[in-house]
């Protein structure tokens, strides 16, 4: 996707966010805040087409993703989103567009976490995926830079049936799907730091978020916890299979009974929503 077709769609989607759950918090910037995203958030999209939302799940063949509850204990909530590519030829994406044309030099935090149910090929969960520019301005410097768990060993080694959380910042390695300053594509691997100082010049260019890829047959992991931000704009997001009251005005016209506590409890009335907005309880 180039730079100049993402701005523009997204320009178009300015009013669109202002729909979206986790819109009413994202304004404090200055501080990093749990935003819950559930289904009613994103919009599901074949691969390889324009944004219509700034969440957008992009599937190919039989690659998938769902809101569920579980598996076992969420870092956030009691819920994730969970990934299935049945086959090496599947594969799904999950991309967050609100960070389109910020500086990678201006990225201060990116981390998540991931369940590995199962899967045919040791140590592989759901990536990480950003989309840049390197240019910046100028554009031509297409690429995306991918964090796998699978070439970060010295936080861990994946392991099946618990949640572990990777931080993909700082010392973080990561690959690129093209060649660019001070990585070569594919096979060459280099941190994050490393990365931004060989290109001071770099944007994000498109989508931010987590990507199961082809080349992993059978494998179902879920992500939940998932971290990006920047300066100026820093969110936590929390995946949950139910809408989670944020604000007040939710619990509104009778508001209270179509939404949740992050623990899945319903509200008595509209008070105790009202009181669970204020305080978390």
């Amino acid at each position: 996707m180039k730079l100049k077709t993402t701005f523009l769609v997204l320009l178009a989607l300015g009013v669109i966010a202002a729909g979206v759950n986790y819109s009413e918090i994202k304004a404090y910037a200055a501080d990093c805040m749990t935003a819950v995203v559930t289904e009613s958030d994103i919009t599901r999209q074949p691969e390889n087409t324009p944004p219509t939302n700034n969440w957008v799940l992009y599937t190919r063949n039989a690659g998938n993703a769902a809101f569920r509850s579980g598996p076992g204990t969420p870092p956030l909530g009691i819920g994730s989103l969970e990934f299935t590519t049945p086959t090496g030829a599947d594969k799904a994406t999950l991309f967050n567009y609100d960070y389109v044309g910020q500086k990678l030099s201006d990225v201060n935090a990116i981390s998540y976490s991931t369940y590995r149910t199962f899967g045919s090929k040791p140590d592989q969960v759901a990536a990480l995926n950003v989309e840049v520019d390197v240019n910046g301005a100028a554009t031509g410097g297409f690429t995306t830079l991918v964090f796998e768990p699978v070439y970060n060993t010295a936080q861990g080694t994946v392991t099946d049936g618990v949640w572990q959380s990777w931080n993909a910042f700082g010392s973080g390695r990561w690959w690129s799907t093209r060649d660019i300053p001070g990585v070569c594509a594919f096979e060459c691997y280099a941190s994050w730091n490393d990365i931004v100082a060989a290109n001071p010049d770099a944007v994000i260019a498109g989508g931010v978020g987590i990507n199961q890829g082809s080349g992993n047959p059978g494998l179902t992991s879920a992500v939940d916890k998932f971290k990006f931000g920047t300066t100026t704009l820093c969110n936590t997001f929390n995946f949950e299979p139910y809408r989670v009251a944020e604000s007040k005005d939710q619990c509104k016209n009778n508001g209270w009974q179509t939404y949740k506590r992050a623990d899945g409890s319903s509200f008595k009335n509209q008070g105790d929503c009202v009181s669970y907005t204020n305080n978390g309880k």
